[in-house]
């Protein structure tokens, strides 16, 4: 897992990050986003502990050219969008967060072509039109609605992302994947202490010790926080931002089938066409990226 192919690693990020809303859902009312944060990427982080011995990278993480970005991978990757799911959730269904979360492909192209100076090509602004086209169902149908409270919530989430992956992307390029997926969890943490300072006037320290809670905070931490997050590392040191977001964001589909699966919620027929047009999008991407590696393959056996 930790050396997968580049395409092999996000699209298996593509099947865990389908349970991100379906987790978070079990997760939501029976504790605060501040504590789920905490303890979530605490048990994330335990899992990198040996490969950082192993390596001896416990400084490196407080480097000086390093420090502000990994902090800020933490805080706006891990944080905050964490916080404000569990939020959103309160209101709305697993399916519909991962279906608007289809909407991050727009933040992705538009901040990649203004700060990575990635090339946006016609097709894939065809596909990422589909993508808001699907988004955009979901919401008009629920607007002003009990749902529509938490769906405008999770439009919010993919601005935080995207921030954070434009950090990594600034990272060194020989920056361990392993390594940044890390610092995220690490940084997770310190960056949630300063809220619980909200205590006074909010309960963030709310929790319920439930077998249900505390397997929910182990999944996520193990599943999420640690192998997620290497996957997507892997993914997007090797690729185009915004065309890797294109592409894990396929993963509504298979959200709404598990999650339906799981009696969870009931599809309407409102939320498959959204679905189909926000996939059909992130398929055209793909199809992009496929032709692209292909043509970088060609030319490379050209050159030997």
């Amino acid at each position: 897992m930790l050396n997968l192919p580049p395409l092999k690693s996000l699209w298996l990020a593509v099947i865990f990050c389908a349970f991100i809303p379906i987790i978070a859902f079990f997760a939501a009312g029976g504790i605060s986003g501040a504590l789920f944060v905490f303890f979530s990427s605490i048990v994330g982080f335990l899992i990198f502990i040996p490969w950082i011995s192993k390596n001896n990278l416990w400084l490196k993480y407080f480097q000086r050219d390093l420090v502000f970005k990994l902090a800020g991978i933490g805080f706006f990757g891990g944080a905050i969008p964490t916080v404000l799911l569990i939020w959103a959730l309160k209101y709305t269904t697993p399916s519909n967060v991962a279906i608007l979360g289809q909407i991050e492909v727009i933040y992705s192209m538009f901040l990649a072509t203004i700060f990575l100076k990635e090339k946006i090509k016609f097709k894939q602004v065809m596909g990422t039109i589909l993508v808001l086209a699907g988004t955009l169902i979901i919401l008009s149908k629920e607007r002003f609605t009990f749902r529509w409270t938490g769906d405008l919530i999770a439009l919010a989430i993919p601005v935080f992302y995207q921030i954070a992956h434009l950090l990594s992307k600034k990272l060194p390029k020989n920056t361990s994947h392993v390594f940044v997926a890390s610092a995220r969890a690490l940084f997770s943490i310190i960056a949630i202490i300063p809220f619980f300072a909200l205590g006074f006037f909010m309960p963030v320290f709310h929790i319920e010790w439930t077998f249900k809670i505390i397997a929910v905070l182990i999944i996520w931490g193990v599943a999420i926080t640690a192998f997620t997050n290497i996957l997507w590392y892997r993914a997007i040191f090797n690729m185009d931002l915004s065309k890797a977001t294109g592409i894990v964001l396929a993963y509504p589909v298979f959200t709404s089938v598990f999650s339906s699966a799981l009696g969870i919620e009931r599809l309407h027929s409102y939320q498959i066409v959204g679905l189909v047009l926000a996939i059909s999008g992130a398929y055209w991407i793909t199809l992009i990226v496929k032709k692209e590696k292909s043509m970088i393959a060609e030319e490379g056996t050209a050159i030997h």
